[in-house]
């Protein structure tokens, strides 16, 4: 049996798992509604993911929710699998579609086998723990929903996933509870819910704000957050008003909440030192880092499109690393700002992350190994902690102010010895797909001194390279934080000079602004000749 929808007229209830509606959930004796659990896979970290013992250890934690992956054989059976392949989980490289269930049960040992779904419904009938049941793939959707309707016992189910397979569950099943996945910093509204008719709104912890919690509330939708893990940010989406919590560990979030509840929801007994967030966000960053060089060398280019214009290039990359980068960064700093370049402007306190995913995209998108990421955290907007990860040569420019900058964990540092233009390199970048006003100019004047101009299509490799001594100097027609914070810290602590038309600049450049580095020793000859060309252009 199906539960029914959640008119976004109503208020906010407690689901059921059957059709109707609970009075809405009682707030906590300290003003804090506990929100409830939704078990991830079951207990992964106990079991198998999406195995019939991982259900019942997460029914036994009490977990109101159970969320699970489904996934159909070749002959359409509905099983419980993530992966569209049998690979990770199992060692069989084979797609799950392309194999019969008689095949598929044999995998794995005991108990820990790929279960179907109608095994998952009877075990958790008559039990507290309702259902959630995730489909990628419109034909899973299929097969999950006519295997939900088919089953005769009481176990409560909801759904969740992508869009299109979303409209097939509707189809398949009118009355069915939908979470709507949100992945945006925007708010929703009455138009985004009229088709779909959620319950809930289902969103990553990288686009939880107090905006869209409000936003959700007043159109009925309960807020469901994922994956949360740590007691930080469990403590803090339900001080914001969540209505539950996905995670891999219901027992810890479980015990988090309770404490807090006991406790009062206590503000933390002082605000960490610039020192604690700097080491904290350095050891974060290093670590985020690797994680994206290795997705970026690793992940196909897919989906392409195009932004302002036609050279503007997005893909499917750029998203998902800044999807990524932003939960990483809200997991361990929760009440920290965030602004990237695919999904905007985060709020937080004095606190703020700038993230480009893709420095680069069309180079990415065209196959030239010439991208990099920009990741860089600010304190009351001066720079702390700077990283540029470079996939292609698998390296980590690594900067803390008043710490220096390294490379490989070998430390970068500039001399002041005086150096030529003649024979060396200067790196620039187009403004958008054009040539920035003087460009030409400033061309003309680095060759008649016998020096070469570079354009290599990532601003923020090409300031970061100057810090580690690869190339004399770059500037680039426009300061951005998301794009150039990280690379710009990079050369403060590595020695070099950061300029703008007036001269030196001791923090970040005004946004907006062209800004050149250089090298010490060729600092002022290489200024008045790129702010000559300035002036020409």
């Amino acid at each position: 049996m199906t539960t029914t929808h959640a008119p976004v007229t109503q208020s906010v209830d407690e689901p059921t798992g059957r059709r109707g509606t609970r009075p809405p959930r009682p707030t906590g004796s300290h003003g804090v509604r506990p929100p409830h659990l939704v078990a991830l896979r079951g207990a992964p970290r106990v079991r198998r993911e999406n195995t019939l013992p991982a259900v019942a250890v997460a029914d036994a934690l009490g977990a109101e929710t159970i969320a699970v992956d489904v996934r159909r054989t070749a002959d359409g059976v509905a099983v419980l699998l993530h992966d569209a392949t049998l690979g990770r989980m199992w060692g069989d490289p084979r797609r799950v579609s392309e194999v019969e269930w008689c095949d598929v049960a044999r995998l794995g040992n005991g108990l820990d086998r790929i279960p179907r779904l109608d095994a998952v419904l009877e075990r958790l009938d008559g039990c507290r723990s309702t259902l959630l049941v995730g489909c990628a793939d419109p034909a899973d959707a299929v097969v999950a929903a006519r295997t939900v309707a088919g089953h005769r016992g009481t176990t409560g189910v909801a759904w969740c996933g992508a869009p299109t397979a979303m409209a097939v569950v509707r189809d398949e099943l009118p009355d069915a509870e939908v979470w709507l996945a949100w992945e945006s910093l925007e708010p929703p509204t009455a138009a985004h819910v009229e088709a779909v008719r959620p319950s809930t709104l289902d969103l990553d912890v990288a686009f939880l704000t107090p905006r869209t919690i409000e936003a959700a509330h007043a159109l009925g939708l309960r807020v469901a957050v994922r994956t949360v893990d740590d007691a930080e940010p469990a403590r803090w989406a339900a001080r914001l008003g969540v209505d539950s919590i996905t995670t891999n560990d219901v027992a810890s979030v479980r015990a988090t909440l309770a404490a807090a509840e006991r406790d009062g929801w206590p503000d933390a007994d002082r605000e960490p030192t610039e020192t604690e967030v700097a080491t904290r966000a350095g050891a974060l960053a290093h670590r985020i880092a690797h994680e994206v060089i290795a997705f970026t060398r690793e992940h196909p280019v897919g989906e392409v499109s195009t932004k302002a214009h036609p050279a503007d290039l997005v893909t499917d990359v750029d998203r998902l690393v800044e999807q990524h980068v932003r939960s990483r960064v809200r997991t361990a700093f929760p009440t920290h700002g965030f602004s990237g370049e695919e999904y905007g402007d985060a709020p937080g306190d004095r606190h703020r992350w700038y993230l480009d995913p893709v420095d680069g995209t069309t180079n990415l998108a065209n196959g030239v190994p010439w991208t990099s990421m920009s990741l860089c955290l600010t304190r009351g907007g001066r720079p702390l902690v700077g990283v540029v990860a470079d996939p292609w040569r698998g390296e980590v420019l690594e900067a803390r102010r008043g710490r220096g900058a390294v490379l490989r964990d070998r430390p970068l540092r500039l001399d002041d010895a005086p150096r030529a233009l003649a024979g060396a390199v200067v790196g620039t970048e187009l403004d958008g797909h054009r040539p920035w006003a003087g460009f030409g100019a400033f061309l003309d004047a680095l060759a008649d001194r016998a020096c070469t101009l570079r354009v290599q299509g990532s601003g923020t490799l090409t300031i970061a390279q100057v810090a580690a001594g690869r190339g004399i100097g770059g500037c680039v027609s426009a300061f951005d934080p998301i794009d150039h914070a990280a690379a710009v810290l990079l050369v403060h602590e590595a020695g070099g000079v950061v300029l703008t038309r007036k001269g030196p600049v001791d923090g970040l450049p005004p946004v907006g602004e062209p800004f050149l580095v250089a090298h010490p020793g060729a600092a002022d000859e290489l200024h008045a000749v790129w702010t000559a060309a300035l002036d020409a252009g």
